[in-house]
């Protein structure tokens, strides 16, 4: 009976212990991350999921290019855009993050068919990953603070648009497992560009505003942009050859 009565009583207080530490570790954490803004970026379903690594590996002929704007019901406004799964040119971290995880498993099987793995590879390809993706990310904010870029374009967006070369990178190490190496360069070749010819046209929007708009600019401004948009796609072959290596 009193066994009875201080396991009730240590069960009730591992209860009460796990709701303090849930609530303070949520009420702490979301002063850094925004959950409904992340959560908007996985909102994905499989039809989204298939057309959009058709897009990153045939992006050539796709039109258009432009978000799907959210309106109000009461008074037409913009709200903001659309999720994924409605809008095949919005940005999402689903497949990043997918492909990410794939891509370090996806290291260490051809690291085993070489006979050079070892477990903590996976650490340390995962952390240069990671690495390169926020070296991107800085460059592209930076150089957008540098021209005087006024945009709605959140870190996210960013984030999202470098994570989509792992797809490019992971059919390139697939390729490489049963095809000679003039077959792999043509892969990465090829992966390369398509990757550089999609950031070209989905970041369009956020380096070159719409003319129609207040926010026009002038000719030099605009050449410098166009300048940098074409640096940023050049830059995919520097960090895909970093990852494939």
């Amino acid at each position: 009976m009193w066994n009875d009565a201080t396991t009730q009583m240590g069960m009730q207080f591992g209860r009460s212990a796990m709701m303090a530490g849930s609530e303070y570790v949520e009420k702490n954490i979301n002063r850094y991350v925004n959950y409904p803004a992340l959560k908007y970026y996985f909102k994905v379903n499989n039809s989204y999921v298939a057309h959009k690594i058709r897009l990153l590996l045939f992006p050539w002929r796709h039109r258009p290019w432009s978000r799907l704007v959210k309106r109000s019901e009461q008074n037409g406004q913009m709200e903001g855009y659309k999720p994924p799964r409605d809008d095949i040119n919005s940005p999402d971290l689903y497949i990043p993050v997918m492909a990410l995880v794939t891509y370090v498993l996806l290291t260490g099987i051809v690291a085993g068919t070489e006979h050079k793995f070892h477990p903590r590879d996976l650490g340390v390809n995962a952390t240069t990953a990671f690495f390169l993706m926020i070296l991107e990310l800085a460059f592209i904010k930076g150089g957008c603070y540098l021209l005087n870029i006024t945009s709605e374009t959140s870190i996210l967006d960013v984030l999202a648009y470098s994570g989509y070369k792992f797809i490019g990178v992971i059919i390139t190490l697939l390729v490489s497992l049963i095809a000679p190496f003039w077959i792999v360069l043509a892969t990465f070749i090829y992966t390369v560009a398509a990757n550089g010819f999609f950031l070209l046209r989905s970041l369009k929007y956020v380096v070159l505003p719409d003319t129609t708009t207040t926010n026009t600019v002038n000719i030099p401004q605009r050449q410098r942009r166009i300048h940098f948009l074409f640096l940023v796609a050049a830059l995919q072959f520097v960090f895909m050859y970093f990852l494939i290596k």
